[in-house]
C-alpha cells in the first residue's frame, strides 16, 4: 500500500554536487526513477551533502536505492571516481496525518534557509519551494522549451523511459512542475496564504500542538528530519529567521566551481580525484589563506580519491 515517506541520504565527507550540471542530472534521474517506481514526489531539496524528499510510494527503498545508484554512476564517470557516494544507509520515515505531512514538507522546502544557503526559503534554487502555488503568489514559472522526444533523449541516459507529460527547459533538465505532484502537495496547505505563512513562520511549540490533531503519534521535529552527522539543530533554528544569512559567504558549490574551473585546469587536471595528497594539501592551504574557508568545507570540496 502506498504511504507517505520522508527520504534522506547523506554524504558527510564529500559533496554530492560540484556544479549546476550535477544538480540538473540528479533532477532528470529523480524524474525517471519516480516514473519507473510509480513514486509520487511531493517535495525535494538538494543540499551539497544531503538530499531530502517527501514521497508517496509503496517502494521507498527501491526508489531511493535506484536513484542513488544511477546518480553515483553518473558522478563517478564524470569525475573519474569509484565506489559508493555518501553513506550506505538511506534514512526513511513513514509520515501519517495531514498536519504531520505538512510539517515534513515545511522542513524539506525550507532546507536552504535552515542551512544558511539563502535569506528566505524561496531564495534557494535547488528545491521545489518555488513550484507550489507559483502563479497565485506571483512566482515566475520555469520556462519550458518545446522538444521532440528524440531531442529530450539526448540529455538522458540510454534507454530512458518517461511519460509524454514530462517537459524540459533549455538546458535539457526536466521541469519540476511536469513531474512533481505539485497539486497533491498544495492540498496539504489548502491556500497560497497559508503556504506563505508556513514558509515564513518560526519553529515553536505550536508546531507540536498542531500535530496532535492527527492522533498519529509524536510530533515531527527538525531533529527528526535532519540526519546529517554532527548537525547543530540549534544553529539551523537560528538560521531560520534569516537574520544571520551572509550573502558573501562562499557556499560549497562556489568552492567547487573555484577548484574545478580556476585551480585545476592550469595544472592540467580535470578532477579533484586526480590530485596527489601533497598537491591537495597545498590547494587546501591556498583556499584557507586566500578565502578564509573553514577546514570542514575545504575537506568536503577537496575529497580524497
Amino acid at each position: 500500500m502506498r504511504s507517505t515517506y520522508h527520504i534522506c541520504f547523506t554524504s558527510h565527507d564529500e559533496v554530492m554536487f560540484r556544479d549546476d550540471a550535477d544538480h540538473g542530472m540528479f533532477l532528470n534521474l529523480m524524474a525517471l526513477r519516480a516514473f519507473s517506481h510509480e513514486t509520487a514526489i511531493l517535495a525535494d531539496a538538494e543540499m551539497s551533502t544531503h538530499v531530502h524528499q517527501g514521497v508517496f510510494t509503496d517502494r521507498p527503498q527501491a526508489y531511493a536505492g535506484d536513484l542513488r545508484m544511477s546518480y553515483t554512476k553518473y558522478f563517478n564517470r564524470k569525475y573519474g571516481r569509484s565506489g559508493r557516494l555518501g553513506q550506505k544507509y538511506t534514512f526513511q520515515l513513514r509520515i501519517d496525518g495531514m498536519v504531520h505531512t505538512m510539517v515534513m514538507l515545511n522542513y524539506i522546502l525550507r532546507n536552504g534557509l535552515h542551512h544558511g544557503a539563502a535569506a528566505t526559503a524561496f531564495g534557494y534554487p535547488y528545491c521545489s519551494v518555488r513550484d507550489l502555488f507559483a502563479e497565485d503568489i506571483g512566482l515566475q514559472k520555469e520556462q519550458v522549451v518545446p522538444m521532440s522526444r528524440a531531442d529530450m533523449l539526448v540529455y538522458l541516459p540510454r534507454h530512458a523511459e518517461f511519460p509524454d507529460h514530462y517537459q524540459m527547459n533549455g538546458q535539457g533538465i526536466f521541469v519540476r512542475s511536469s513531474f512533481l505532484e505539485i497539486r497533491m502537495a498544495e492540498r496539504y496547505y489548502v491556500s497560497p496564504r497559508n503556504y506563505l505563512y508556513q514558509m515564513n513562520r518560526l519553529t515553536d511549540d505550536s508546531w507540536a500542538r498542531e500535530q496532535e490533531q492527527d492522533n498519529t503519534g509524536a510530533a515531527l521535529t527538525l531533529g527528526d528530519i535532519e540526519q546529517v552527522r554532527g548537525q547543530d539543530i540549534a544553529q539551523l533554528l537560528k538560521n531560520e529567521s534569516g537574520r544571520y544569512y551572509q550573502r558573501k559567504r562562499m557556499q560549497d558549490l562556489d568552492v567547487c566551481r573555484l577548484i574545478d574551473k580556476d585551480i585545476l585546469p592550469p595544472i592540467g587536471l580535470s578532477s579533484v580525484y586526480q590530485l596527489s595528497d601533497a598537491r591537495r594539501e597545498r590547494i587546501a592551504r591556498q583556499l584557507a589563506f586566500e578565502y578564509h574557508l573553514p577546514e570542514y568545507q575545504i575537506r568536503r570540496c577537496l575529497p580524497r580519491a
